[in-house]
């Protein structure tokens, strides 16, 4: 049953309103997140501004630390025929998305480290203004504040809706939805909007020009009904829509498909659409290594040497020579017994719990790291085979959250499919890079049902040396088993990441000069006679120099 004007006004008034509840509620804890990250711990605590501050980057180490092992190598992707006879060209389209993922790396990365310090983050595809057929397309990764998702959902396809909450100026706004009369609002921080840091109203802003003016955007997809609605709370106080109309980007199948895609890389159990943050694993553990780390500060600062004197026993003039502390001076002084005048104040030390209540909490940190300390280039007392089976498992969990990054990576280059088939106009064509050849690229080109799989698999550095040290302790037993010796080589080369010329076939090598034959052959055959040559005198000839 199609929907009335009131009812998708009604459903995109209660979907942003759940939304932004949700997000107000989560600011705090995201803020204390983001700034651990960014190693700015106490901006969010109260403290004696007279105290030292001190604050470790361990949360800038631990989410780096992922983010170093999921990118390895730059992503990349396969892309194979679904089903036979379905038109388009497999390797035309996975050298265009190949291209495409190359110069989006930034951008990839960017919505790794946005779903490790919160909760998720998602991946927007556009379609950017250009003469060039493939740079028509643009991404943007988005955190997950600006991403509205349905929370009832068990997946990504099967939500009925995805969105995007942002901000657009004046002038982009009118110039798509013409001159219609928009009640400009500041263009508010996440952080801030929730906080009394930033008091300016709408009122401050009427005089600024329109590319300094904002207002505040809901897109949504609905792919239940197949729709995509445009709203605005600046415009008409939210009674109607700026626009709407059927999703463009579509399937192989016909079926909608937003140009949205999200990346978890942990999912609540109960709530597959809700993600779980990796920082809030470690942020308490941190939280106590700040507060440790700056009262010890605090306390070192104070641990100075002290003496008390006997009063009356030196006048003003000795006790500056004492404090001065010059070399060889003579203090003279009027008593019989020098001993008990000066008396060093006792300093005790801080106590060894705090060093052991540290070293618990290194330990919980790293508990909650899937990462071996030593795979961060930390020394630690295991035996190599400890080391071995401490990275195998970390090369295991990387290779689970590399899944979850790659299915994401699967959907973007789908969905980049589609729209750039979509923006090609007729008869535009480009030139790419196929296997070697250089080949032309229409948009029929684009036009199958494709399976894509993700190339890039996540890894750790030292697991990376164990898989290359293992294929070379292969490297007998696969000779002995029959394996092609091009096959073999050809892998050590990928293993390696070696030029390819190295798989170039050698040259023959010139031939040899011909052997002239001996003094006894030559008797031999001007008698008649030929002398018969025995195995061993050829195998001995063949292994002359020259093969004399």
């Amino acid at each position: 049953m199609a929907r009335t004007e009131k009812d998708k006004i009604d459903f995109v008034q209660i979907v942003y309103s759940e939304h932004k509840d949700y997000w107000q509620q989560k600011a705090g804890e995201l803020k204390r997140y983001k700034d651990a990250y960014e190693t700015k711990f106490w901006q969010s605590e109260e403290y004696d501004n007279t105290m030292i501050r001190i604050e470790t980057s361990d949360a800038f180490a631990y989410i780096e630390g992922f983010i170093a092992s999921l990118f390895t190598r730059t992503p990349a992707v396969v892309v194979g025929y679904d089903i036979a006879a379905t038109g388009g060209d497999a390797k035309m389209a996975q050298a265009a998305s190949n291209r495409f993922l190359y110069y989006q790396r930034e951008q990839l990365e960017i919505a790794s480290r946005l779903a490790l310090i919160y909760e998720y983050s998602a991946l927007k595809l556009c379609a950017e203004p250009s003469d060039e057929m493939l740079d028509k397309v643009s991404i943007e990764a988005l955190p997950c504040w600006e991403v509205i998702v349905d929370r009832d959902a068990c997946s990504e396809q099967d939500s009925r809706f995805i969105g995007h909450n942002y901000y657009m100026t004046m002038v982009e706004a009118k110039e798509k939805w013409g001159n219609k009369k928009f009640v400009p609002v500041p263009k508010r921080d996440y952080f801030d909007q929730y906080s009394d840091r930033n008091t300016y109203t709408a009122s401050d802003y009427a005089d600024l020009p329109d590319d300094y003016l904002y207002v505040e955007i809901i897109e949504i997809y609905d792919s239940l009904h197949d729709e995509v609605y445009y709203w605005s709370p600046n415009w008409s106080n939210g009674d109607k829509l700026l626009s709407s109309g059927r999703i463009p980007i579509r399937t192989y199948n016909d079926n909608p498909l937003p140009n949205i895609t999200t990346l978890y890389y942990t999912r609540c159990p109960n709530k597959p659409m809700e993600g779980l943050s990796a920082m809030s694993r470690v942020y308490d553990q941190i939280y106590e290594k700040n507060i440790l780390r700056t009262y010890w500060a605090n306390a070192v600062r104070r641990d100075s040497r002290q003496y008390l004197y006997k009063e009356g026993a030196f006048d003003e003039e000795q006790l500056s020579k004492i404090t001065a502390g010059i070399d060889g001076a003579m203090i003279g002084v009027d008593e019989d017994n020098l001993g008990g005048l000066i008396q060093q104040v006792g300093v005790e030390p801080i106590s060894s719990n705090f060093d052991r209540y540290l070293a618990y909490i290194e330990q919980d940190i790293n508990r909650g790291s899937i990462l071996a300390p030593f795979s961060r280039g930390e020394a630690t007392k295991a035996t190599a085979t400890e080391i071995t089976a401490l990275a195998q498992y970390s090369a295991s969990e990387i290779g689970k959250m590399a899944r979850e990054k790659d299915g994401a990576l699967e959907r973007l280059v789908n969905i980049y499919i589609r729209l750039l088939d979509l923006l090609t106009e007729e008869g535009e064509t480009a030139v790419l890079d196929v296997e070697g050849a250089a080949r032309v690229m229409t948009s029929e080109d684009l036009q199958g049902k494709f399976r894509i799989n993700a190339l890039d698999q996540g890894s750790t550095p030292l697991s990376d040396a164990i898989r290359k040290q293992n294929l070379l302790s292969l490297l007998p037993t696969l000779q002995a088993l029959g394996v092609q010796p091009r096959k073999v080589l050809e892998e050590i080369v990928r293993a390696y990441e070696l030029p390819k010329d190295f798989l170039e076939e050698a040259p023959p090598p010139p031939p040899g000069p011909t052997p002239s034959p001996s003094a006894a052959d030559i008797e031999n055959i001007e008698g008649g006679a030929e002398t018969q040559v025995t195995d061993a005198e050829l195998l001995a000839q063949a292994l002359r120099p020259g093969g004399a």
